[in-house]
């Protein structure tokens, strides 16, 4: 049997089927690692480690994805923009992630 570690108390649920699957995600500070699993009911049927570094990817990948489909309000297209915090927060995980790719 695996290693058993307990609970955090930090973690966000997200509803992925109309079965009333979930997919929580659980940041484990401890070992440096985020564990998604996906739920139905009080079972957990999948489980996935990612280790911080590859977690940053992932959410640089997801805010890339994000931003390129999401179109620019009425007043604002055409019209050069001030960064937003969401630009600057994306902005500064690309570049911690380039930062440790090149180590």
């Amino acid at each position: 049997m695996g290693e058993v570690h307990q609970l955090p108390l930090s973690g966000r649920e997200f509803f992925i089927a109309t079965d009333g699957s979930v997919l929580r995600t659980t940041w484990h500070v401890d070992r440096d690692l985020v564990n998604l699993s996906v739920w139905r009911g009080d079972r957990c049927t999948e489980t996935f480690q990612l280790a911080r570094v590859d977690a940053a990817r992932l959410i640089a990948h997801l805010a890339d994805g994000l931003a390129s489909v999401a179109p620019a309000p009425v007043a604002e297209r055409g019209a050069r923009r001030a960064p937003t915090a969401w630009t600057r927060t994306t902005a500064g995980l690309r570049r911690m992630v380039d930062r440790r790719g090149s180590h």
